[in-house]
């Protein structure tokens, strides 16, 4: 009786065995419950990653949609899908480099071109809002027409709305970069802070090696913008 048990149990065994094989030699068969988005955004693909997850066209360039749904995303989805510098789209790349330009034009020190870029990627990732997003926020620095910062046409202008984020614009009344004191050595996120008097003030500084890694990549073949 005993043996005969075992031997019964010992076919269970094999046929289950048998089954598993076979689900794992047909494609996609052992994971069809799976997701097709994968965990994790590799290097180089971030957009696309983040604009499947959110059933959007895998462009890898930032349309209206991969926007407003980039402003409705945690930090914590940002941060997988922004992981290096190759994540930014072309066009959010190219503002990035008019960040650069316009403060090496205003000789504005390594430090505070990190700043402002820390306070774009946390305010916008680079894109250039030119519709608002909350309340009167426009641009790459998502500055208020409302409170000072210009008119709508200077804020989503980026070299214009760069130049207000540095304190080295020819109008607005609110205090930039150069105007706040003791910024050099201040932690960079608190300038960010003081310069853009966010809601969320602990959000600049997780950006701060993102910045450091785009400046250093970018930094040395941007020319100077007056």
């Amino acid at each position: 009786m005993r043996t005969t048990r075992t031997l019964t149990r010992r076919a269970a065994v094999a046929t289950s065995l048998a089954i598993a094989g076979t689900l794992c030699a047909v494609p996609g068969m052992a994971q069809a419950s799976a997701p097709p988005t994968a965990s994790v955004a590799s290097s180089g693909h971030g957009l696309k990653w983040f604009q499947e997850r959110h059933g959007l066209p895998r462009t890898g360039s930032v349309d209206r949609a991969t926007a407003r749904a980039l402003q409705q995303a945690s930090d914590a989805e940002l941060r997988r899908t922004f992981r290096t510098v190759a994540d930014l789209g072309p066009e959010e790349l190219a503002n990035a480099r008019t960040v650069i330009g316009v403060g090496k034009g205003a000789q504005i020190p390594e430090q505070g071109l990190v700043i402002a870029l820390m306070t774009a990627m946390q305010e916008s990732k680079f894109v250039n809002y030119l519709t608002p997003v909350d309340h009167d926020s426009l641009g790459i620095f998502q500055q208020r027409p409302s409170t000072g910062w210009g008119t709508p046409e200077q804020i989503t202008d980026v070299a214009t709305s760069s130049k207000s984020f540095y304190g080295v614009a020819p109008f607005g009344n609110n205090p930039g970069l150069i105007q706040i004191d003791g910024w050099q050595t201040m932690p960079p996120g608190d300038v960010c802070q003081a310069v853009q008097v966010s809601a969320y003030p602990d959000r600049y500084a997780q950006w701060e090696q993102f910045a450091r890694d785009l400046l250093a990549q970018e930094g040395p073949t941007v020319p100077p913008i007056p």
